[in-house]
């Protein structure tokens, strides 16, 4: 007989766990209705608690100080001196004295739990609460708290800055001297370099310089079309029948020459204005009228002259009316390529004079900067200077340091707790958990097989077939096979059914009473069933329980297990095979 092996180990499945929760829902909703009501008990029977708040202005006491509070708040290292505040704030001196006069009953570690403080991010500025009961009382202490603070801030920090005064008076007036030193160094190095702002006029200059060269390009680009023009026309000249030789010794008149000289002139003025005005000003509008009018001169000088010549020759003999259009078109042409090259080499001598200057501006704006850099750190020491002596003067004229209440306490308008959202959310949540937890607990105390996964739990063995009704040939057949497979060949002999409960039993008995049918030829691994013993039926107490080699249960809908036949079932783990779970309707 194979020895009894005691179950020890629970089987827990997720689908279990699924199925036990909805079954112990009363449990979950017991507990967020338990939760629900603690935190309307929470609500109502909390005491009020209201908090009153006071705004206060921390000045830095001296320049450099509030300096280097500034850059720490920056790093996010907070102000020193706020810091500071808050500290002498919540000290249990300050806290002690405002004790003794409004509580002095109320222990020291309960009492300094109503105050606390706070910086108000980015701002030298400390709110201050202070809880009580009521709302006018934590406005009345907040107060008294605030005020107490000033009296002891006043008292803590009254010193005597006169030593700190005259050494800021000493280090002030070096840096005056320093400054002065700087500032006739720049102005003499501006008035040898004949400059007002070197950075801007050397801008400018480039700008300038800029727009010449594109002055020189556009130029360039139009005496090469003119001398392209220029050479169609005389080529075109020369295909035309020549009547007389005088026509082609054709010269410009001097008095051309001298407008266009004026033209060009008047061309350099126009632009330099415009780069100073817009082309509305009078003084555009007036360089504009001029070139117009030596333009017009221009036309009439050199149609006059055509003129006159062709007149002269008309005398001799017929005049070519297409060699006379071609010969004045050739004649205007050269006449504007002269006057744009005149404007050109004014424009190139230009050039290569700003050329000449722009060389020496990365000496002359390296000197100046290392100057003006010197000079606008000196400036900033300064600064930093004047601030901390006026700081360290205003201390010795008042001989105090005195934070300013920014803003008095008032009673506020709701309580800070308990806070009826949060205090229901919380208890929700709580009650959701314990009921959760209940709702578990229960469903392992619970012994009743409702589906496969209570029976794996509670034996730890697995269900080989599922009856809502009574089963037919093939399924008895097929539990069989399973029971050969199960038990190994010819190893053991007698198997028990054990029907627990009235409604398994005419299953078991149905099982008992069925011949099971040969195996199949082609199944080696099932053993036949003459060498496999007999089913018998059993209840779980009978005596020769122990005996079989193999057991069988089978487990109605619904069953509850008792103490006694759970044990005997757990510690004959090991011989059972597995396990029927029927319906009780179904059957009876």
């Amino acid at each position: 007989m194979r020895e009894a092996q005691a179950y020890t180990d629970d089987t827990i499945a997720l689908p279990w766990l699924w199925q036990a929760l909805k079954r112990q829902l009363r449990w979950i909703a017991g507990g967020f209705v338990l939760g629900v009501v603690l935190g309307v008990a929470v609500i109502l029977f909390t005491p009020p608690r209201y908090e009153a708040q006071a705004k206060i202005l921390v000045e830095s006491p001296a320049g450099m100080v509030a300096s280097l509070g500034g850059l720490a708040t920056l790093i996010g290292g907070g102000n020193p001196d706020v810091n500071t505040q808050i500290e002498i704030l919540l000290s249990r001196p300050l806290l002690e004295q405002i004790r003794q006069q409004y509580a002095p009953d109320e222990p020291f570690q309960e009492f300094e739990k109503r105050f606390r403080a706070s910086q108000v991010r980015n701002t030298p500025i400390i709110s201050a609460y202070a809880a009580d009961e009521t709302a006018e009382k934590s406005a009345q202490l907040t107060n008294l708290w605030v005020q107490q603070y000033l009296a002891y801030v006043r008292q803590f920090y009254d010193t005597n800055p006169s030593t700190l005064v005259q050494k800021l008076e000493r280090e002030l007036q070096q840096q005056e001297e320093k400054l002065n030193t700087l500032s006739q160094k720049m102005t003499a190095f501006l008035k040898q370099k004949r400059l007002v702002a070197p950075d801007q006029e050397i801008a400018k200059a480039l700008e300038k310089y800029a727009d010449l060269q594109m002055q020189v390009l556009d130029q360039q680009g139009k005496v090469q079309a003119l001398t392209r023009q220029i050479a169609d026309l005389r080529a075109e000249l020369k295909k035309q029948p020549v009547y007389y030789e005088a026509a082609r010794n054709l010269a410009i008149p001097p008095e051309v020459q001298q407008l266009n000289t004026k033209i060009a002139e008047l061309e350099i003025q126009k632009r330099a204005l415009l780069e100073e005005y817009l082309p509305s000003a009078p003084e555009v509008q007036t360089v504009e009228a001029q070139l117009q009018q030596a333009r017009q001169e221009r036309e009439k000088l050199i149609a006059n002259a055509l003129n006159q010549q062709f007149v002269t020759l008309s005398k001799q003999e017929t005049v070519n009316p297409i060699y006379q259009g071609i010969l004045e078109a050739l004649w205007k042409a050269e006449v504007e390529r002269n006057a744009l090259e005149a404007t050109l080499g004014y424009l190139r001598t230009r050039q290569s004079e700003m050329e000449r200057k722009l060389q020496q501006a990365p000496d002359l704006l390296a000197e100046y900067a290392i100057l003006r850099r010197q000079y606008e750190a000196g400036i900033t020491l300064w600064t930093e200077k004047i601030k901390a002596y006026e700081n360290a003067r205003a201390q010795q004229l008042v001989g105090k340091i005195s934070p300013i209440l920014l803003e008095p306490a008032t009673p506020p308008e709701r309580a800070s707790a308990p806070r009826p959202v949060l205090s229901l959310g919380l208890g929700a949540a709580l009650g959701l958990m314990l009921g959760l937890f209940a709702a578990f607990g229960a469903a392992l105390r619970d012994r009743r097989v409702e589906n496969r996964w209570d029976l794996e739990r509670l034996l730890g063995v697995p269900v080989l077939a599922e009856w809502d009704a009574l089963p037919s040939q093939e399924q008895l057949q097929l539990v069989w096979w399973s029971l050969r497979a199960w038990g190994g060949g010819t190893e053991w002999h007698r198997v028990m059914a054990l029907p627990l409960g009235t409604q398994a039993q005419k299953v078991a008995e149905l099982m008992a009473n069925h011949e099971p049918a040969p195996a199949p030829e082609a199944t080696e691994t099932l053993p036949a069933p003459a060498m496999n013993g007999a089913l018998q039926v059993r209840t779980p107490a009978h005596s020769a329980l122990t005996d079989a080699d193999r057991l069988l249960l089978i487990v109605p809908r619904g069953y509850r297990f008792d103490e006694a036949t759970l044990i005997s079932l757990q510690h004959a783990q090991s011989q059972i095979v597995g396990a029927i779970l029927i319906r009780a309707e179904g059957i009876g």
